[in-house]
C-alpha cells in the first residue's frame, strides 16, 4: 500500500497544537508506517504548507512549526516535480477544462491536478499495489484519482 499525503494532511500533521485532531492524524501516520505502507507527499504540498508556516511564523515567531515540517521530511518521503509529471498534469489539466469539471479556477497552479498526476505516476510505477491519496478535498481529487479522508485510509 501507498499513501500520498495532501496538503491539507501535511498542514494537520505539523500543527504545533498537539491535541485533537493533530493527535488522531499523527496516531494514523505512525500506525500506517508501523504496518510497512509507504507515506509519501509531495513537495508541492511542502511549498504550500511551508508558506503558509513561515508566514504565520512572522506573526508569532514563537511557533515551532517549520520545525515540525522539517522534522516530518526525516518520516517520509517528499516526492519531486518533474518537467515529465509537469507534462502529464497539464494533459489532466486540460482534458478536465475540456470535460466541464476544473479543480481550481482557470488562472490557479491548480495543485491537486499535479497531485493526480503524481498518484497516476505512482500507479504506473507500482503496478500491483494500491496506491490512495490521503486527503482532507476528497472533492475535487476523487475526480481523478483514487482520494479518501485520511481518517477513512487504513491497512
Amino acid at each position: 500500500m501507498i499513501v500520498l499525503i495532501d496538503s491539507g494532511v501535511l498542514g494537520i500533521l505539523v500543527n504545533p497544537n498537539k491535541g485533537g485532531e493533530t493527535s488522531d492524524c499523527e496516531q494514523w501516520l505512525y500506525s500506517l508506517l508501523s504496518q510497512g505502507v509507504y507515506v509519501c507527499s509531495s513537495d508541492l504540498c511542502d511549498y504550500e504548507v511551508r508558506r503558509s508556516l513561515i508566514l504565520e511564523t512572522k506573526r508569532k515567531p514563537h511557533l515551532k512549526n517549520i520545525e515540525n515540517l522539517n522534522n516530518i521530511r526525516e518520516i517520509i518521503d517528499f516526492l519531486p516535480v518533474s518537467s515529465s509529471l509537469l507534462i502529464q498534469a497539464s494533459s489532466l489539466w486540460a482534458s478536465a477544462r475540456s470535460q466541464g469539471i476544473p479543480t481550481a479556477d482557470n488562472k490557479s497552479l491548480d495543485i491537486d491536478i499535479i497531485i493526480c498526476s503524481q498518484w497516476q505516476e505512482l500507479k504506473q510505477e507500482f503496478p500491483g499495489r494500491y496506491v490512495v491519496i490521503a486527503t482532507t478535498n476528497v472533492k475535487h481529487l476523487s475526480r481523478f484519482a483514487e482520494a479518501h479522508t485520511w481518517r477513512n485510509v487504513m491497512c
